[in-house]
């Protein structure tokens, strides 16, 4: 017996080193190398501050601490292959290559967009994919070029040794065997220390949740996160309930909110329609400002001196981006940690701002310029409550820009719309036109940049943000020769950050910049509150985020405090003595908390995300 295993021993060391042994071995290193080196590549992008370029160590300082799980799970791919002989090794080793570098591209992409990894739930989400070809391709540098030069090295190596893949007349599952086994140990080294051994160090260390997916990539490659990604995303589809003592946690934070006595704006604007605008990527730093001797914003500086308004409203969107936007406004919940809460949870029920205002006698009507599959705006949106809802399909496509209808065109249409609608009501509208990359037709801008600006992403930003503006205000005066404007409260906010958000880095390479020009780390939207017969103006400095505007808005619509406040996780700003807001990454910006409150307010970020997949968002203290 022992013999015989040392003499298969013997065989497969002269396999192995021999000239066709050597080629084989080569074969397999190439891809090998390749993949690790790309899952590097991704950190030195995701490390650097400007991720469109590599960092100096080209991503190895990030990565090297971890590097044996980047060998381990590449192992795991490649070891297939020693299951396949001849040609179909080699083909498979090309395919394998190919994968891992399409998703690692797909990596960077997403990463440079939303500064986190993609899930796999993206693959549920393809009709996002329309007609955003601008938008994809400016998520990409030329240097990304560097992750394909192994496919010429491969390449030419195949086809100089091609002849010696033909001689090879048995597979080796004994070394797919030892390599496959060997490297699925060494990666459940880490979850067997955290859940077995209960070492500190290694939990510590270990991301292994869905709460943190950049961490799990820099630990265990992008290849790793996306197998756990798989995992995660499977055991969240399983359906949840909430535990006794996340129950508690939930009445703890209800229980803990502000009870002050009504302000005078409780009720001021009570039995008004209510009219939504809400713009795309509008930033508040905008604001108010002059661009080359011309008010970029004039028709929102005018409503914001006749009216309310919060400059300090911080974005709080997750995965689903826009459609986390209306989700929050409309819901005072915070979406998802992964993913689409519209995709996944479309029928989950809320204490929404529709239904709120439909206890009240509104009509309501959402009208998207967007296809109702984007996003999946067309059953998020009647889930939260809407009577109706309106898309893309309803409006004549005269004129298109960027992404689609131009908001030009749409607010055209959308004036008849309200006015066929029974009053009072609530209608949610959404802007398109001021989207990423910001390539506004040269017909259309007006500001006439100097020639460097003008080519940048921001100077397309400040030149879409004028176009939109000047729509708005061409908008409000048709409403206003309607007569729609005489009872209408009229809100207008971003449904998140933009230039700043995904185009940082143009901003920081243009040679003239203005301080306000620089991203100051507040990723901040406007959130103005405007009505003809509104007896003050104000412009509250107060922190708060997006899930804060439904309860401000009910507060002065007149809906009484008990229909919303034990289900609303946000809360009203214009009667609060807290100014805070609690980040997607958990970060808390503000001020007037304890330690205490604000981890509470931070689990609530998480238990959202709970109370939603168990279908209990609009749990209440009292249940």
């Amino acid at each position: 017996m022992l013999d015989k295993f040392l003499n298969k021993l013997k065989e497969k060391l002269h396999n192995i080193f021999s000239f066709d042994g050597i080629i084989r071995a080569i074969l397999f290193l190439i891809p090998f190398v390749a993949i690790v080196l790309k899952c590097v590549m991704f950190q030195g992008y995701a490390v650097n501050k400007d991720p469109y370029s590599l960092d100096f160590s080209l991503g190895l300082n990030s990565a090297k601490p971890f590097i044996n799980y980047y060998y381990a799970f590449t192992l795991v791919l490649l070891s297939f292959s020693l299951l396949f002989k001849g040609k179909g090794r080699v083909i498979y080793l090309f395919i394998i290559d190919i994968l891992a570098t399409a998703l690692i591209l797909l990596d960077l992409g997403y990463f440079r967009g939303f500064l986190t990894m993609p899930s796999a739930l993206l693959l549920t989400q393809t009709a996002n994919l329309d007609n955003m070809g601008g938008t994809i391709s400016s998520m990409f540098s030329k240097t990304d070029l560097l992750l394909l030069i192994d496919f010429l090295i491969l390449g030419v190596f195949v086809f100089f040794t091609r002849k010696s893949y033909s001689k090879e007349k048995r597979r080796a599952p004994i070394s797919f065997l030892v390599i496959f086994i060997s490297s699925i140990l060494f990666i459940a080294y880490v979850p067997f220390n955290l859940h077995i051994l209960k070492n500190e160090d290694v939990k510590n260390g270990y991301i292994f949740s869905n709460y943190d997916p950049t961490n799990t990539a820099r630990y265990f490659s992008p290849i790793g996160y996306h197998i756990f990604d798989i995992y995660n995303v499977y055991k969240d589809s399983m359906p949840y309930e909430l535990k006794a003592e996340e129950e508690a946690q939930i009445k703890e934070f209800f229980d803990k909110k502000e009870n002050l006595p009504d302000n005078e704006y409780a009720g001021m604007l009570k039995g008004k329609n209510l009219l939504v605008i809400q713009v795309e990527s509008l930033e508040s730093f905008i604001v108010g400002k002059e661009v080359n001797g011309q008010k970029v914003t004039p028709v929102l500086d005018e409503l914001i001196n006749t009216g309310l308004y919060f400059p300090n409203i911080y974005e709080q969107v997750n995965e689903g981006t826009s459609s986390d936007a209306d989700l929050m406004i409309n819901t005072s919940m915070f979406p998802l940690r992964r993913g689409s809460t519209f995709f996944r949870y479309p029928s989950a029920k809320y204490n929404s701002l529709p239904n709120l205002l439909e206890e009240m006698n509104y009509d309501t009507i959402a009208i998207h310029p967007d296809k109702g599959s984007f996003w999946n705006y067309v059953n998020g949106l009647k889930g939260i409550g809407f009577n109706k809802f309106v898309d893309f399909y309803s409006f004549n496509v005269d004129e298109e820009i960027g992404l689609g209808i131009s908001d030009e065109s749409y607010f055209r249409q959308v004036v008849p719309m309200l006015k066929d609608l029974k009053e009072p009501f609530y209608a949610f509208t959404v802007t398109l036109t001021n989207h990423g990359p910001f390539d506004l037709p040269k017909e259309k801008r007006v500001l006439n940049l100097e020639s460097e600006l003008d080519k940048s992403e921001l100077g397309g930003y400040f030149e879409s943000v004028k176009y939109t503006d000047t729509q708005i205000g061409e908008f409000l005066k048709q409403l206003d020769k309607e007569g729609l404007l005489d009872d209408t409260v009229v809100v207008i906010e971003g449904d998140h950050t933009g230039v700043h958000k995904y185009y940082n880095n143009s901003i920081e390479k243009l040679s003239n910049k203005e301080d306000w020009y620089l991203d100051n780390g507040h990723h901040t939207i406007p959130f103005i509150i405007w009505s003809k017969d509104m007896a003050q103006s104000k412009t509250f400095e107060t922190i708060g985020g997006q899930v804060d505007i439904m309860p401000t808005l009910l507060y002065l619509m007149g809906v009484e405090n008990d229909k919303y406040l034990d289900t609303a996780l946000g809360r009203n700003l214009l009667n609060t003595n807290r100014s805070f807001a609690v980040l997607t990454n958990l970060d808390v910006v503000g001020e007037n908390l304890t330690d205490e409150e604000k981890e509470l307010y931070k689990s609530m970020v998480e238990l959202s995300d709970k109370m939603i997949r168990a279908d209990k968002a609009s749990f209440s203290k009292e249940k």
